[in-house]
């Protein structure tokens, strides 16, 4: 399945647009403005399922990133979405930072700051107080085809979380992608994938 990520000209909302049908092109509306937005794919081999896109509802706040696009909580989205069916690994969600590597398990990560008082599950070691010692969540499911799943939402905290420069707001489920660079506090976290070799 192709995922194409777009910024609405008109309205600057960002979105993930699925082609599951491998569609050379497809017309979309844009969720927030309503402005008919044409993207174009590469071709696909096998159609699968209709395409969808995630963007906050119509008429809320909005941080200009893409995230799940109803109001169930994240943790039951992914563990209802038929991904998780047991496969083996074939790669690991990590965070890289200040060239250390924090391995995020399978299931809920609390990340936050390193110090002796913090009960967040991955800790980075930073001195920036305007990192939280619990920051955000991260959720990690395994797909059928043993690749990790990631959704990052903020924590009930009073520090700013961006990812690629757009802020997040609370009650934001934002799925991660390789390579995105998470901004908690003043701390850049890079997100990554890494692949196991036989």
């Amino acid at each position: 399945m192709q995922v194409k990520r777009i910024k609405c000209p008109n309205c600057n909302v960002v979105l993930d647009v699925k082609n599951s049908k491998g569609l050379p092109e497809m017309q979309i509306s844009c969720p927030r403005c309503s402005t008919e937005l044409l993207v174009k794919f590469k071709p696909q081999a096998a159609p699968v399922e209709a395409p969808t896109f995630y963007a906050r509802p119509h008429g809320s706040a909005d941080s200009g990133e893409t995230q799940l696009g109803d109001n169930r909580s994240f943790e039951t989205q992914l563990a209802g979405d038929g991904h998780n069916v047991g496969k083996e690994p074939t790669s690991r969600a990590v965070l890289v930072c200040g060239g250390n590597i924090y391995p995020l398990s399978e299931g809920r990560n609390v990340v936050g700051r390193k110090a002796s008082t913090s009960k967040a599950t991955v800790q980075i070691a930073t001195d920036d107080h305007y990192m939280s010692r619990q920051h955000c969540v991260i959720t990690v499911t395994t797909k059928a085809d043993g690749t990790p799943k990631t959704v990052l939402s903020n924590f009930q905290n009073k520090n700013e979380t961006a990812i690629d420069g757009h802020t997040i707001a609370s009650g934001d489920a934002i799925i991660l992608q390789d390579g995105n660079t998470i901004t908690m506090g003043q701390t850049a976290v890079t997100y990554s994938i890494t692949h196991f070799h036989d």
